[in-house]
């Protein structure tokens, strides 16, 4: 009789650490937040510069992105930009892009699609030669 309650003490215990190990993990693993669409926007484009609607974020212990207050518009010298990234969030959808720039260590987040981006990149670069 006691082989069999020091095995289900022992069977208990492993159970127990199991459920902590697991009620440990965090939910979203790195996935990162999900980023919902938002409507249009089309900002202006000067020679050299561009309008995009930009959102703050920081980076959390994973390292997935956490999205910080309200989107705003930022007007962002377009030949400072070095690369630009399609951002997908937790759920695989890219209403987001990431541009880095060479005067920044972190990326922008911008929340426009990639393709508005590029064409907003293309056109502020096409004001300074005409």
């Amino acid at each position: 009789m006691s082989n069999v309650l020091r095995s289900i003490g022992m069977l208990a215990g492993l159970m127990l650490f199991v459920w902590v190990l697991i009620s440990a993990v965090p939910v979203q693993m790195g996935q990162g937040p999900i980023i919902k669409r938002m409507s249009n926007y089309r900002g202006d484009h000067f020679p050299g510069f561009a309008e995009f609607r930009v959102q703050d974020m920081e980076y959390g212990d994973l390292g997935e992105v956490i999205l910080k207050g309200e989107p705003y518009d930022l007007l962002l010298n377009v030949t400072y930009i070095t690369s630009a990234y399609r951002f997908e969030d937790a759920k695989k959808t890219d209403y987001s892009t990431m541009v880095f720039t060479n005067y920044l260590e972190e990326p922008i987040l911008i929340r426009q699609p990639y393709k508005d981006v590029a064409s907003s990149i293309r056109k502020g670069m096409e004001a300074m030669v005409k």
